[in-house]
């Protein structure tokens, strides 16, 4: 795990909890062209943030899916 991935991982517990991690590496690897969670770089943040926002909001309430998007992208 990258430390970027685990500065990710740790915020989304807050919102995905014990899910969290398992629900970015389906994000990355179905929406991002396959990356593995673990090598998450600066630049995939925004993208990562787009799926969080869209496909979180399905899971979660679509303000709290906004709001972890938001704080991803800011990293």
């Amino acid at each position: 795990m990258s430390i970027l991935s685990d500065k990710v991982a740790a915020l989304s517990v807050n919102y995905f909890g014990p899910a969290a991690r398992k629900f970015l590496e389906r994000q990355t690897t179905a929406h991002m062209n396959g990356i593995a969670f673990d090598d998450l770089q600066k630049n995939d943040l925004a993208e990562l943030a787009k799926w969080i926002n869209v496909s979180g909001s399905l899971i979660i309430d679509k303000v709290k899916a906004k709001e972890l998007s938001d704080k991803v992208v800011s990293m």
